[in-house]
């Protein structure tokens, strides 16, 4: 597939579906590949994606974040300060698994609670908590009926990692890898589409870093990076009334350990942001199980060494493992985020209140 690659670009506001999808037609085998996202995604790779090739390439792409951060302090200026919380998880879950359906009603609870999702704005666990804010003010049999049509195209396919070569062409076999992303896609610009008019808000914050998997389409606002070091710091500090942690794998662990720096530094137990570790299967709870095929049961047992280096850091620390909440109770979660929110508010509004 031939074509000119767009440029970095000047954005002036945050993205939206529709400019991330233009040019994609849903009956195109191809569309995702035609898409300007996928093609900033390639513009990014040829130019030697996370290690610019030249001064003139990391000067676009420092001007592009640089406006997409002034973009995103736009967005969050309003009369009432948002209170963010964030959620965390791998890319690779399925619509059909039982977490993704238990974060998309997390997702819609803590909607409906007034806090605003942020997420890294990729499928699997973070899409789910974005269709939980689309559907937060539907009746439960809309919001069930979404999950079940989401499932009819449950995952992205394993080979759009490959879909590019390093010097930024289409790889061989691409064709099918890009028909299965369009086929994904499709599902859900239908089932947002069948969302009830008034939807939840919803911020996602992914990178090109990550382009060969389409952005989800349920958020309200994208802020799409090009350095995903720029991103990840965004995710994590915009996430000032808490983080929920759903299972994953190096990215979320990568997210879990800059928010523990964080912590460790925090002040005051007040300063600390809660962390909620979520997930039906205790995923965060137990060890993988193994035999000579590989991972059996997965899981990543966190809990004695947060606990160590948290006991290391500081004194405080009966006070401040008391917001790491291992759980699934959507009230215990809310009531651990809630102490939290009004400090988020102000530290938020200092933040967008500063001089330039």
């Amino acid at each position: 597939m031939a074509g000119e690659l767009p440029d970095y670009g000047k954005p002036d506001r945050l993205y939206d579906i529709g400019d991330l999808l233009q040019g994609y037609d849903p009956s195109d085998e191809l569309a995702f590949v035609k898409s300007w996202d996928f093609g900033a995604y390639r513009r990014y790779t040829t130019d030697g994606s996370a290690t610019p090739r030249t001064l003139d390439i990391r000067l676009a792409q420092a001007e592009h974040d640089a406006r997409i951060a002034e973009a995103l302090k736009a967005f969050l200026v309003r009369p009432t300060e948002p209170t963010l919380v964030g959620v965390m998880g791998g890319h690779s879950l399925s619509r059909l698994h039982p977490a993704y359906k238990a974060v998309a009603e997390l997702g819609r609870y803590l909607t409906k609670r007034g806090y605003l999702l942020v997420t890294g704005g990729g499928p699997g666990a973070m899409e789910a908590a974005h269709v939980g804010a689309t559907f937060a003010y539907a009746d439960d049999a809309t919001f069930a009926r979404a999950l079940t049509a989401l499932g009819e195209e449950p995952s992205l396919p394993k080979g759009l990692g490959n879909i590019l070569t390093k010097s930024g062409d289409l790889a061989p076999g691409y064709e099918e890898s890009a028909d299965g992303a369009r086929k994904w896609l499709n599902m859900g610009l239908e089932v947002r589409d069948s969302a009830p008019k008034e939807r939840g808000e919803s911020l996602a914050i992914p990178t090109w870093f990550y382009g060969s998997e389409p952005s989800t389409p349920f958020a309200s606002a994208y802020a799409k990076y090009f350095q995903n070091s720029i991103r990840e710091e965004a995710l994590i500090a915009q996430s000032r009334a808490g983080i929920v942690y759903a299972q994953g794998g190096g990215g979320t662990l990568r997210e879990i350990f800059q928010d523990v720096e964080l912590n460790f530094y925090a002040s005051t137990p007040d300063d600390f942001i809660p962390m909620i570790f979520f997930d039906p299967d205790d995923f965060w709870q137990r060890d993988a199980e193994f035999d000579v095929s590989g991972v059996t049961r997965p899981g990543i047992d966190v809990r004695d060494i947060l606990e160590r280096i948290f006991r290391y850091g500081r004194r405080d620390t009966a006070q401040i493992l008391k917001k790491v909440r291992f759980t699934t109770e959507f009230d215990e979660i809310a009531a651990v985020i809630d102490t939290r929110a009004r400090k988020a508010q102000r530290e938020l509004a200092a933040v967008l209140n500063a001089p330039a």
